[in-house]
């Protein structure tokens, strides 16, 4: 099983001004079969860490995170492309379909189908970008705050199926802001981040004993 053992993790941003350092010595274990959770207040550094342990950083860039969707296509034809993009080449079109199915039949978009992705509700959305990294059925996940903009009854939704895909055999980390005590009780473990600083890793019901011990 995969397992990321990221070590003493240092990241600096250039800039014409010069040079900030935004992770400083950050390392940890994320295990397979958890639902894990990156948190800390906004620039602590949690979307750098996911890109990081991505491999994916564009630098000097910005901005709000977005689903990325094909808004003119249907939920159908963005899994179509996908499929395309990302399975191999000696599977024909009725072997992609069947991946399609099962994978929209799952995250409860089969019935969707046809719809437009700019016609879903933001809960909707949220679980077709997912839906569209299962395609390849990958081992890790990275999700850079699935919650953001979503009710309270599709917040839980999406971590609950996060929850779901990662006990099925997949490391999925999100980075997390401010959720609710019950949003937080479904994630296994939690990774908190300060000023690029780790300052707790483990599971999220030991953090508040942990930050009570600390005085904090």
């Amino acid at each position: 099983m995969p397992r990321l053992a990221p070590r003493n993790t240092n990241y600096y941003l250039i800039c014409v001004t010069g040079s900030k350092q935004i992770l400083h010595g950050v390392h940890g274990r994320l295990r397979p079969k958890q639902l894990i959770a990156i948190m800390g207040p906004s620039g602590a550094g949690k979307s750098t860490l996911l890109d990081v342990l991505s491999g994916y950083r564009i630098s000097g860039v910005g901005g709000a995170q977005d689903e990325r969707l094909q808004g003119l296509l249907t939920v159908g034809e963005n899994m179509a492309l996908a499929a395309d993009l990302k399975l191999p080449t000696r599977l024909d079109q009725y072997e992609k379909g069947e991946v399609i199915e099962d994978i929209l039949t799952n995250l409860g978009l089969y019935e969707h189908m046809n719809t437009r992705s700019s016609m879903l509700s933001g809960g909707q959305k949220k679980r077709l970008s997912i839906a569209l990294e299962l395609i390849n059925n990958p081992l890790i996940m990275f999700l850079d705050e699935p919650t953001t903009g979503l009710d309270s009854s599709s917040c839980s939704q999406v971590v609950q199926l996060c929850r779901s895909l990662a006990h099925q055999g997949r490391t999925i980390v999100c980075t997390v802001h401010q959720p609710s005590a019950s949003l937080f009780a479904l994630f296994d473990q939690v990774y908190v981040l300060a000023a690029g600083q780790c300052l707790y890793q483990g599971t999220t019901r030991s953090l508040v004993p942990y930050l009570e011990q600390a005085g904090v």
